[in-house]
């Protein structure tokens, strides 16, 4: 490895120390305790050095919200490409987006749950061509096959955000009360994938 490859691992290494220990921060103490120092104290590095990779903590916040929307659109982009009918597919990419949140439940916390309105732009965030775009696409793209496969008429974009809200209700509602007497997780995952499908594959509006 030459010099040039070097520096730049470290400086990528670097950059990934300051986003950890932001999520770290984010998740433990809110937006409000989050600061260039805060973090720099965490990492056992002077502020100025994060002032050369992020020149605010909202850009930090923008940057930590792209980072999980580009491991969430791995989980999900080939998530029943093998399976044998558009229902299957749009049933494992369903599963897929639960199966992050759970397995990976600090970014989807900061993404999905926290309150980043006001400091990171939902607008930048949903720009065309980004990833969260391409989510919503993928998602789009499931849903009209299966329509289209059935002969149903309903919106593809009201379906695919019904379908949104109820995986995001099933992942938010395990991460954030653990202590409720769920049934069994994978049974209530199941279950809910089959309600919230149910009627998909009817003919006409359903």
């Amino acid at each position: 490895m030459g010099i040039v490859e070097r520096k730049e691992r470290q400086r990528e290494s670097l950059r990934q120390e300051i986003l950890d220990a932001s999520r770290e921060i984010l998740l433990s103490a809110g937006y409000g305790q989050l600061s260039m120092r805060a973090i720099a104290n965490r990492i056992e590095y002077s502020p100025t050095t994060i002032y050369l990779y992020f020149k605010n903590k909202d850009e930090i916040l923008y940057h930590l919200c792209l980072e999980a929307l580009e491991r969430q659109f791995e989980f999900i982009r080939t998530a029943g490409c093998n399976e044998s009918s558009p229902l299957l597919r749009l049933r494992a990419t369903l599963r897929a987006y639960i199966d992050f949140g759970l397995s990976e439940p600090d970014r989807y916390q900061i993404t999905y749950m926290a309150d980043i309105s006001r400091h990171v732009s939902m607008a930048s965030i949903l720009e065309h061509g980004g990833l969260a775009s391409r989510l919503r696409e993928l998602m789009c793209q499931r849903v009209n096959e299966v329509l289209v496969d059935a002969g149903c008429t309903r919106d593809v974009h009201t379906v695919s955000q019904a379908l949104w809200a109820h995986c995001h209700g099933i992942v938010s509602l395990l991460i954030g009360r653990p202590d409720f007497p769920w049934v069994e997780r994978e049974k209530l995952i199941e279950t809910g994938l089959d309600i919230s499908l149910n009627g998909l594959t009817r003919r006409g509006t359903g």
